[in-house]
């Protein structure tokens, strides 16, 4: 039977799998009535007996720590058994390293010293973990960085226990030597953390191999300590991954103690840098074709409106092909039919003005919705321009990607007085019409309404940020609230993508950093670049950064910047065209130039 068939009557609510190992599945999940956010560990009774399952039990309830993953409480069913824990949004460090998230060396040292003190805690309580590794440190987001949290104690043994088992369990790449003959201790700990701070500093581990290679290499083959390390730092990794167990450190503390030393040795400068090499030089943007307009354009879009002009000419009827080109300056509007990139505009540009400054254009299957801090408007070929909501006070609004239904928060209003202010947009795509406009109270959250997205067709979210912390109100078009989530880092900015449920921000004080934000379940990747993003797009190929001085930056799945393209024109707003292209639009006095950036022609390492 599914555990999501298993827990319809449980207090928990799935939202996602988000790993697993050899004795179970980890789920993202909601309390039904408290909303708080757990990882429910649902662990596979034939592979996972009952004397486990209680030895785990009891070792984590023994343990309180800030860098170790706590258990909250314990779900039974007749088919089925789950541990509550703590939940990490922040994925694994294994997620970090390989997704080459450049830290610095500061950083690596502070993660091993969190390591460290955990440790130091189980150690004090007679349970040695067996199986540190990079996929049992979770992550926590904190402003700017991470917490990591052991997890995992499935393995785990009391140091006063003597095993009978003729076999090893354990992670080979990590296992001390004499794990490999079913034996342990604290230093077998200390030796799988050794091999990580390699693996940190050098990005990759010091051996390698099938299980059968890593037990030799670890029992009779000395790794390479690179030269790139600080000495100091060598003279740590050469203790910790000593073979014998006289020769290693004899408790966390003894090794803790000889970290904080390396780090009140060396130069700030020194623990400031990156562990990672760095990239490649930038390449330097190739010409683009651009189209000049007598205007300012201080906002850039376009319609999702097919355009066919037909004109006589000496040579017989010509046909051209286009959509509408929007350009906005204060509360000016200018529609162009655009036939493509470089090309010059057809016709006479249509003029609009706005009551209040244009903000963004969102292009809609029946045209485009023009938003300012106090109205939404509609352009459709068939209506013009029709205003379907007017505002009192300044307000963050969104659509739903259908363009049926829309939802506005005004963000100046008190937190005991916040409203959802939702509409639903009927009518054909030829005429639209506007429903009664709905007035929902919202759970009351201080802080400041820092941006209203659409979730999907049916949903919307409200970000609100505090000093140091961001929560997500979730709530259906109807106006009901569905959950509450909480992240520990104030943002600046929220961006939808393409894929549901996912958003790109930037964090408040950190300019360097984007977050990639999935909501279901939730999870959190922070991947740091070098530039200050202004814009942040979701492409066909990965998320473009760009910066306002015309830096741009291409961010893959796997967090890994593909590419880096330098010397673009200082853009005063970039919109998206299509899956590899940009509306770039440049400020050039009284006129502006609208440049067309297309990814395929810019020479990155990226299959299209």
């Amino acid at each position: 039977m599914a555990i999501s068939q298993r827990l319809r009557r449980s207090h928990y609510r799935l939202l996602g799998l988000v790993g697993h190992g050899q004795f179970g599945r980890v789920y993202c999940a909601i309390h039904r009535q408290t909303g708080d956010l757990v990882a429910l560990k649902d662990l596979n009774r034939d592979r996972f007996s009952t004397h486990k399952f209680l030895r785990e039990l009891r070792f984590l309830l023994s343990l309180e720590h800030p860098n170790i993953a706590t258990c909250q409480a314990l779900e039974h069913s007749a088919t089925g058994r789950q541990l509550v824990l703590e939940y990490c949004e922040g994925g694994t460090l294994r997620v970090l390293i390989e997704h080459e998230v450049p830290l610095s060396l500061a950083e690596v040292l502070g993660f091993i010293s969190d390591l460290l003190r955990a440790l130091d805690q189980a150690h004090r309580q007679g349970i040695v973990h067996c199986d540190i590794k990079p996929e049992n440190i979770l992550l926590s987001i904190v402003p700017g960085s991470w917490q990591v949290k052991i997890s995992d104690f499935g393995i785990a043994r009391l140091s006063r226990e003597v095993s009978d088992a003729t076999g090893h369990t354990g992670s080979p790449a990590y296992m001390a030597p004499e794990r490999f003959y079913n034996q342990h201790s604290a230093a077998s700990d200390l030796y799988a953390v050794g091999v990580i701070l390699y693996e940190l500093l050098t990005g990759q581990r010091p051996f390698s191999g099938t299980p059968a290679e890593l037990m030799v290499a670890h029992l009779n083959q000395w790794p390479t300590l690179p030269e790139s390390v600080p000495v100091a730092l060598n003279e740590i990794l050469g203790k910790a991954l000593q073979k014998l167990l006289a020769k290693r450190y004899k408790t966390a503390a003894e090794m803790l103690a000889a970290v904080n030393t390396v780090v009140q040795q060396l130069p700030q400068a020194q623990l400031a840098s990156s562990v990672r090499p760095p990239l490649a030089p930038p390449l330097c943007s190739p010409p683009l074709p651009f189209v000049t307009l007598p205007y300012q354009a201080e906002v850039v879009g376009w319609a999702d409106i097919s355009l066919t002009r037909t004109r006589q000419t000496a040579q017989g009827q010509e046909v051209t092909q286009g959509t509408l080109l929007l350009t906005g300056c204060q509360n000016q509007v200018w529609v162009y039919h655009w036939t493509g990139p470089g090309q010059d505009m057809v016709g006479q540009p249509q003029g609009l003005v706005l009551p209040w400054p244009i903000r963004q254009f969102t292009a809609v299957p029946y045209g485009s919705c023009l938003f300012t801090d106090y109205s939404i408007h509609m352009l459709s070929i068939k209506q013009g321009l029709v205003a379907i909501a007017k505002f009192d006070h300044p307000v963050k609004a969104a659509l739903t990607p259908d363009g049926r239904w829309f939802a506005a928060c005004e963000i100046e209003s008190p937190p005991q007085e916040r409203q959802l202010l939702l509409r639903q947009l009927t009518g054909s795509t030829q005429c639209i019409k506007s429903a009664p406009l709905t007035r929902v109270p919202m759970p009351v959250a201080e802080g400041q309404v820092m941006a209203l997205s659409a979730l999907d067709t049916r949903h919307f979210v409200v970000a609100i940020a505090q000093a140091a912390s961001t929560t997500f109100q979730c709530f259906t078009r109807r106006g009901n609230a569905v959950g509450t989530l909480h992240l520990a880092t104030a943002l600046s900015s929220l961006v939808p993508t393409a894929k549901p449920y996912r958003f790109l921000a930037l964090e408040q004080n950190f300019p360097e950093a984007v977050l990639v934000i999935d909501l279901k379940p939730f999870r959190v990747s922070r991947y740091r670049l070098n530039i200050q993003p202004r814009w942040l797009i979701s492409t066909g190929v990965g998320y473009a950064a760009i910066s306002s001085d015309g830096k741009l930056r291409l961010v893959n799945e796997a967090g890994q910047v593909v590419g880096q393209i330098d010397r673009l024109p200082r853009p005063a707003h970039v919109a998206l065209l299509s899956a590899f292209q940009l509306l770039w639009a440049v400020s050039e006095g009284a006129y502006s130039r609208i440049y067309t950036v297309d990814l395929k022609t810019l020479g990155l390492d990226v299959i299209f």
